[in-house]
């Protein structure tokens, strides 16, 4: 199913991914699930569950529900898990490393294909975990054009005052998709997908609810 950005929400496919997680650990101790029950491990409403997994099709069945295994494989498929994703990372500072000593962390169907730096220092530097070598940033676009599976996804980062830079070279090189783990606010193309992790951003948001937690509803 292909799908227009404007067709559906961020809020959607984050509750996909989080629909995806929650059943992962059901289906260890049961076999169906109802929207009532997600629902409520999801603190959501059963219309909303219900309402989030028809923008994609019918996969229940009404009075039962979702057989578990079912729904996952079909979740994992709309997210395009369900096969392995080339990955290349660009920036190997400290947040670059944090990934490449753990690549699991980046969960099933992504797989790191290259890692590329400016740093001399680093360029040809081995990655025991991932069996390969730091490669010049130089030669992003020769490694992608080269690749024998598409490479459309990038894992970005480097240092602030080089995202710009880097994030359009990555574009013109043929990268569709980009994790953007810096703080630096993009401004790329509309076709291009961005996804941006800002760890301070999340802390400031966990430390207001922490601060303010006897105000939320039990």
């Amino acid at each position: 199913m292909k799908l227009k950005k404007n067709d559906i929400s961020d809020r959607v496919v984050q509750r996909l991914t989080n629909y995806l997680s929650i059943l992962k650990e059901v289906r260890k101790y049961e076999e169906g699930i109802n929207s009532i029950e997600l629902s409520k491990i999801m603190d959501t409403t059963s219309a909303q569950v219900r309402k989030d997994l028809s923008t994609f099709g019918e996969f229940g069945v009404r009075g039962k529900g979702y057989d578990i295994e079912k729904l996952i494989e079909i979740i994992e498929e709309i997210l395009g898990i369900n096969k392995v994703n080339d990955v290349i990372i660009v920036g190997h500072g400290k947040m670059g490393e944090m990934i490449t000593s753990n690549s699991k962390v980046l969960g099933k169907g992504f797989k790191i294909v290259g890692v590329f730096d400016k740093d001399k220092k680093k360029i040809g530097e081995k990655i025991p975990d991932l069996k390969m070598e730091i490669k010049n940033v130089e030669e992003v676009e020769d490694f992608i054009k080269n690749s024998s599976e598409a490479v459309e996804t990038a894992i970005l980062a480097v240092v602030k005052d080089q995202a710009q830079i880097a994030a359009e070279k990555l574009i013109r090189s043929g990268i569709k998709a980009i994790l953007n783990m810096t703080t630096y606010k993009l401004e790329l193309p509309k076709n291009i997908v961005v996804v941006d992790i800002d760890i301070s951003a999340k802390l400031q948001e966990l430390n207001f609810w922490r601060l303010n937690i006897n105000d939320r509803e039990e």
